[in-house]
């Protein structure tokens, strides 16, 4: 018996807008009805499968773009020396990268600087503002941040040295007095507020050098806008596709190395390839060391350079993934699993790079917001991430006064207090009682297995690429039998399934609640997303799970005996969402230690009745 882990919703379709999709479109019945479910006419269908250049947003359409021009002119004239100030994440780096080579071509004497994140932290800082200007910076071009250095930007105006904006966070209440501000937020007559700092970094290119000669950086683009998350749509989805045929092609010493050790297959990249194995790469940079090797990976012709800084990459990478994991297994243990609040926790010296990775991943797993703090020197650094669209930045904000520094939205902030207030905040943060939502997954059709195929994939491919405001299409295979299974890995935690009518695979990463809980046999509906594999030169269709659930609606006293007697032999890890696990909670024969499921002995009999899990699904028969 399985519960969903995440409450299904299906798109609405209508039949006759899904035929004159297949008609006008000339596309197959399944790839239709996701778009019927995702679109309203068919012009905006037009505008979503355009990808011609010409439909970009003109940069002269950005406030304040010619002012900055103006004085990035008349520093390349004088030769004074300018700065690029950037960030220290992929989208920091690439748009870094962008604004170097630009202004390389145009002959400007100009170098960058990349913040240490553990030296400099985020954003203008004052210090080294002063260093530059007292190494001959005459102006400072902040990109991917910037916005909010009022104070640092006062300090360069005090001794003469300009500062020119190119930034797209939240803006403040009050701006800083740069020399020019670049924000799609300030540019009324500038219709796309979603670009990322490498997308405004590459239409400062675009407004300085022309179409053709920048037409170099839409790779880089294409990393800073999908690392960022930024929503692949309208202008974003033109940019990064461009950008991904690029790549394609050969283009960028430095991200090719990289992709070669990353084990991708160059001619199949994808926006996901780029989100889950390029990105994380160049975000290990600055979480690991210093992110300013990165710009000069992706801005040298110097094989030899770009191969040594590529290998740095990848070892910085498994330093990350390796550190993450270890600090993950002993932060999760200070988890109380039966609990509904705000998850926090602390170490000595846990890795700042790392913590908002952990933040995430716990909040993920227990379905609860998250808070996660590096404690050194008395002083705690933490990281939050939230869950659904519960506002934790709101509720953090209750404890301002305890803070050192604060900042972050709704989804995600950082933070920093004294570790002795550590106790005080998690007062404050849990006076209430919370309910926190769970995840939703809006599936995109429900099919048969019959419905698959690798043609139907194909057709579907060309909804791509897919990310943030255009998911992969997600659907619900209804009601299949299991007819095989089996636990990959060494730590068993994935899962291979078979399923009568379908010919491929069904993978299951990352969930060892499974274990014990698959009959052969068993009716099951599964929600994922579709994949090919290719193995020795076949191609097969794979379903990558997202959540799986039992038909068999209410189970029975035997299947409750066979859990129970699983639990008795093996350690099995608590799921939050399980339905067994609640139901055996509830009535007191089982607990939860250090997030292990263990079996109490002495307890007493009780009926399944008597657990208000049991009862709820046997009244409402799900």
């Amino acid at each position: 018996m399985l519960d969903n882990q995440y409450f299904w919703f299906k798109r609405q379709t209508d039949k006759q807008f899904i035929q004159k999709i297949e008609q006008h479109f000339s596309l197959d019945r399944l790839t239709s009805t996701v778009l019927a479910g995702r679109f309203s006419s068919v012009p905006l269908i037009e505008d979503f499968f355009s990808s011609d250049l010409n439909k970009l947003v003109d940069p002269s359409r950005l406030d304040q773009i010619e002012l900055l021009k103006k004085r990035l002119i008349s520093a390349i004239d004088n030769q004074e020396k300018i700065t690029i100030y950037g960030d220290y994440d992929a989208d920091g780096i690439t748009s870094t990268s962008i604004l170097l080579k630009t202004l390389q071509i145009l002959g400007a004497r100009v170098d960058y600087f990349i913040p240490n994140r553990f030296r400099d932290g985020y954003g203008p800082n004052k210090f080294v503002y002063q260093q530059l200007i007292d190494t001959g910076t005459k102006l400072i071009f902040a990109v991917d941040n910037g916005i909010s250095g009022f104070d640092a930007v006062d300090l360069a105006n005090r001794n003469q040295v300009d500062v020119l904006i190119a930034d797209h966070h939240q803006l403040p209440k009050k701006l800083p007095n740069a020399k020019a501000i670049i924000h799609p937020d300030l540019s009324d007559d500038y219709p796309f507020k979603n670009l990322s700092a490498a997308g405004i970094a590459f239409k400062v290119s675009k407004y300085l050098l022309g179409t053709q000669k920048a037409r170099q950086f839409f790779p880089l683009v294409a990393i800073g806008e999908i690392a960022d998350v930024m929503p692949l749509i309208n202008e974003n989805r033109i940019l990064i596709q461009t950008g991904i045929d690029l790549i394609k092609s050969g283009e960028n010493k430095g991200l090719q190395e990289v992709i070669k050790r990353a084990d991708l297959k160059l001619e199949s990249l994808t926006a996901q390839d780029i989100a889950f194995k390029i990105a994380p790469r160049l975000n290990s940079l600055g979480r690991m060391a210093d992110a300013g090797i990165g710009v000069e990976l992706l801005t040298t012709d110097d094989s030899d350079k770009v191969s040594e800084i590529a290998k740095q990459v990848e070892h910085l990478n498994k330093q990350r993934q390796k550190e993450a994991d270890k600090i993950y297994r002993i932060a999760s243990r200070q988890v109380s699993p039966q609990e509904n609040n705000i998850i926090i926790v602390s170490g000595e010296n846990w890795h700042e790079g790392i913590i908002g990775i952990i933040a995430g991943r716990l909040s993920a797993y227990f379905g609860r917001p998250a808070v996660v703090f590096s404690v050194k020197n008395g002083i705690a650094k933490g990281s939050a991430r939230s869950t659904g669209d519960f506002d934790l930045y709101k509720v953090l904000d209750r404890a301002r006064d305890l803070y050192i520094s604060f900042g972050g939205h709704k989804q995600a902030a950082g933070l920093s207090l004294k570790a002795s207030d550590l106790d005080r905040l998690d007062k404050i943060l849990n006076a209430d009682d919370y309910h926190f939502s769970v995840g939703r997954l809006a599936i995109d059709a429900v099919i048969k297995a019959e419905d698959l195929s690798i043609d139907s994939f194909k057709q579907l491919s060309k909804l791509a690429p897919f990310g943030e405001g255009n998911p992969e299409p997600i659907f619900d295979l209804d009601d299949v039998e299991l007819v095989n299974l089996r636990i990959l890995g060494s730590d068993k935690k994935h899962f291979k399934l078979k399923v009568n009518g379908f010919s491929g695979d069904i993978l299951f990463f990352n969930r060892p609640d499974l274990i014990g809980k698959l009959q052969l046999g068993e009716r099951l509906s599964i929600v994922g997303t579709l994949s090919l594999n290719e193995w020795k030169h076949r191609q097969s269709l794979q379903i990558i799970g997202k959540d799986i659930r039992s038909e068999n609606r209410i189970p029975d006293r035997n299947s409750f005996s066979r859990i129970y007697h699983y639990y008795c032999a093996k350690n099995v890890l608590y799921s939050p969402n399980d339905f067994f696990q609640k139901v055996f909670l509830e009535l007191g024969f089982v607990r939860i230690v250090n997030g292990v499921v263990f079996v109490v002995p002495e307890a007493k009999h009780a009926e399944l009745s008597q657990s208000y899990t049991y009862r709820k699904r046997a009244e409402n028969g799900y």
